[in-house]
């Protein structure tokens, strides 16, 4: 599969599982990475279609996560967390994050959260 049609994430291991599963039923291939150096490391080696940060993983600090991702890429970044935790949601919405969105929404209708980031 050629690197067009990659998403890079930043997940825990439950939800990179996950995601890794949607991702390849939407017809990409998926790229989970450790850390935020990890992430750009994947992103600068086969530039991704989209970026997903998993917002709920331990030790994230989110606005450096994000700031670096936009420094490696103009790809849309699409946040999720759980819809409890509005303080880290806002975080990414003030951050610049192109789509936040809940861990149900992500789950759910990946494949409309995707396109609707890919449309921006």
């Amino acid at each position: 599969m050629s690197c067009e049609q990659t998403i890079v994430a930043i997940a825990s291991l439950f939800f990179g599982a996950k995601l890794k599963g949607l991702c390849e039923g939407a017809g990409y291939q998926y790229k989970g990475a450790i850390g935020t150096a990890g992430a750009v490391k994947k992103i600068e080696s086969c530039s991704p279609v989209a970026v997903l940060i998993d917002l709920g993983k331990e030790d994230l600090d989110i606005p450096s996560t994000i700031s670096m991702i936009k420094q490696a890429t103009t790809s849309p970044i699409i946040a999720f967390c759980g819809h409890v935790a509005t303080a880290q949601l806002d975080e990414a919405r003030t951050c610049g994050c192109e789509v936040v969105t809940t861990n149900g929404a992500i789950t759910g209708n990946f494949e409309a959260v995707l396109r609707s980031a890919l449309e921006m």
